[in-house]
């Protein structure tokens, strides 16, 4: 076998140019498949440890105007574990630096404490002051994109009157991974941002004292959302309710989702591809060889390697450049797979990234 080893590593060298396009383009699939994979599987887990730890939301409904009591009857819907009542407005933004007027989403949050639902993840300054009515967090694409941050103010249009904002600290939601204007088709962050103020203060604005005009539910595991959702839209009606809807549904986590199955489509058709490719080539290179060295098997077999020991001998020579192939793909691939992540992140606000070549690893 020693002789046929020596044969292994010469024929290796005297192809090395067709070893090293077939190795390639097994490295381009293994690459693509680590890659994708392991964006995929990251992305997943960022997410779904995201959601879970800030308390996203499972039903979503925007009503003209409810008094708060109804929170109560909202409650006892069967499957309901958590009810949170907001009141969300669009206002026009005047920002320094911009010649047109941007678009600003006000979300109220509690005066004294955490939100129950849709928590805050606070990545610059501090939370709001229950004695400060004219405080605001400001969404983290929207700040970055205008240079703004703790300290900064801007101006809000709200309910017609002008009105000074203090920027006190940058924030990240769950209900905002993907930050989108109403009717927009694509994220624009320097003209959209999400502003987070006191209920009290949205309130007094808006003259919705002891009413909103936005509630979130958080569900029993096993709750049957679709049923949920028709008795939410029951309440709601009576008061102009515009229409419930689930997680699924929510533009945020919408789009973050579809771009996750797009990944995983990649995960299977690309690879399979160039492995395709790669199988093709490996056949033409093998079988090439082979019939250009019938005379060299006739005198090994003159010399008593079997059948076996020598088609061993051409496998071995299959495993080698498949070996190699595997080699560069996983390297590259999860290079590749954690830069293509954190090109991700560009587009979707997390406040921390779970990311690793492939599940289990």
């Amino acid at each position: 076998m020693r002789a046929l080893n020596h044969k292994l590593v010469r024929d290796l060298w005297r192809i090395k140019g067709q070893a090293l396009a077939v190795a390639a383009v097994i490295g381009i699939g293994v690459a693509t498949f680590v890659m994708s994979l392991g964006t995929v599987d990251s992305l997943e887990e960022t997410k779904t440890a995201y959601y879970e730890r800030y308390r996203f939301a499972d039903v979503f409904a925007s009503v003209k105007r409810a008094p708060d009591r109804l929170a109560s009857r909202i409650g006892r819907i069967p499957g309901v574990k958590a009810v949170a009542t907001r009141i969300v407005r669009d206002v026009t933004l005047d920002v320094a630096g911009m010649d047109e007027p941007a678009t600003g989403r006000l979300v109220s949050i509690p005066t004294r404490g955490r939100p129950l639902l849709n928590d805050l993840a606070i990545r610059r300054g501090r939370y709001l002051a229950p004695d400060r009515p004219d405080e605001v967090l400001l969404s983290e694409a929207f700040a970055e994109a205008n240079g703004l941050g703790p300290g900064d103010h801007l101006f809000a249009t709200i309910n017609g009157r002008l009105r000074r904002l203090a920027i006190v600290g940058i924030a990240l939601s769950p209900e905002y991974v993907y930050s989108i204007a109403p009717g927009a088709l694509m994220p624009d962050n320097r003209r959209f941002g999400v502003l987070w103020m006191s209920r009290k203060a949205l309130e007094a604005a808006f003259d919705l004292g002891g009413a909103f005009n936005d509630v979130v539910l958080g569900l029993l595991p096993g709750a049957v959302t679709a049923e949920v959702v028709d008795r939410l839209d029951n309440l709601l009606k009576p008061y102009g309710g515009l229409g419930a809807y689930a997680r699924k549904d929510q533009i945020s986590n919408w789009f973050l989702s579809g771009d996750i199955r797009q990944l995983k489509t990649m995960t299977t058709v690309l690879p399979t591809i160039f492995l395709a490719v790669a199988a093709f080539l490996l056949n033409m290179v093998v079988s090439r060889l082979v019939a250009t060295e019938r005379k060299q098997i006739g005198l090994i077999k003159a010399f008593g390697y079997g059948n076996a020991a020598i088609g061993y001998h051409y496998v071995k020579l299959v495993l080698a450049m498949v070996a190699l192939g595997v080699l560069l793909g996983s390297l590259a691939g999860a290079w590749l797979g954690h830069s293509v992540t954190e090109l991700y992140t560009q587009f979707y606000r997390f406040p921390f990234l779970y990311y690793h070549p492939s599940p289990g690893l």
